[in-house]
């Protein structure tokens, strides 16, 4: 039988410490960072899911704000209006920006918030006269224009709740910023009132009532009545809701003690 052999490697004392020794301290040191690189960013995120919760912003450029709410909710995600502004190219109602920008990465729930275009600024005001205020109101608005005041009056050439006229009128090229005011008619204006019931009023409270109402208080007799407070009106020549010309006269009997 054959003796074994042993086999020894003499290094250096010098060289040992000089160079063997701090290149395995340097390859100690640089698996321990590459361990921990790895368990970071591939082991933990596979385990725990990380990254997961996060979606990519879609492109919603051409989009309305109808298509581009439904795009972001089947990303997980929500939209808000920022702001909405004239563009000479876009067409009204449709997105000129979003923030975030498209493919960046965010976590579902998150807002993207929109620009929506206005149209052009300049625009000539489509013709209402003759509508009725619901119809009016929607063809401004889909012409891009803000209605500004509604001031109602008594008209013989409309019937009531229709637009005498637009100020600025209907044909005129201005800044859509600017807004539309709108004088609708309340129809023919009345020339009778009806009478109010002014029985237990003072008779102060009941020349008041009847001057609103566009009457006139007539003959104001009195009559001795010990169980009402002086003054208060006990009965009317007129009977309540009845229809009268305007300027009438209604008499009042009113009460005293004597």
């Amino acid at each position: 039988m054959k003796a074994k052999r042993y086999y020894t490697i003499n290094i250096p004392v010098g060289t040992f410490w000089k160079v063997y020794l701090p290149l395995g301290l340097f390859f100690c040191v640089v698996g321990v960072f590459l361990a921990i690189f790895v368990v970071d960013r591939v082991v933990m995120p596979n385990l725990v899911g990380v990254g997961r919760d996060e979606v990519m912003v879609p492109d919603l450029q051409g989009l309305t704000y109808d298509q581009a709410r439904d795009r972001l909710l089947e990303q997980g995600l929500m939209v808000e209006i920022r702001s909405r502004e004239f563009h000479d190219e876009i067409a009204s109602g449709m997105l000129i920006t979003q923030s975030p920008e498209v493919g960046k990465e965010v976590k579902r729930g998150r807002r993207v918030s929109v620009t929506l275009s206005r149209g052009k600024e300049i625009a000539v005001i489509p013709e209402v006269k003759g509508l009725s205020e619901h119809h009016a109101r929607k063809e401004l608005r889909r012409g891009g224009f803000t209605i500004g005041r509604v001031i109602r009056t008594y008209s013989e050439s409309q019937p009531a709740d229709h637009v005498i006229d637009a100020d600025p009128a209907g044909g005129t090229t201005i800044s859509r910023s600017m807004n539309v005011d709108l004088r609708v008619s309340r129809g023919s204006r009345p020339t009778h009132s009806e009478v109010p019931n002014l029985v237990g009023q003072s008779l102060a409270e009941a020349r008041e009532v009847v001057e609103q109402r566009g009457l006139e208080v007539g003959r104001v007799s009195y009559q001795n009545s010990p169980s009402l407070v002086p003054g208060t009106v006990v009965s009317q020549s007129v009977s309540p809701g009845t229809e009268v010309p305007f300027e009438s006269a209604v008499d009042l009997v009113v009460s005293v003690i004597e």
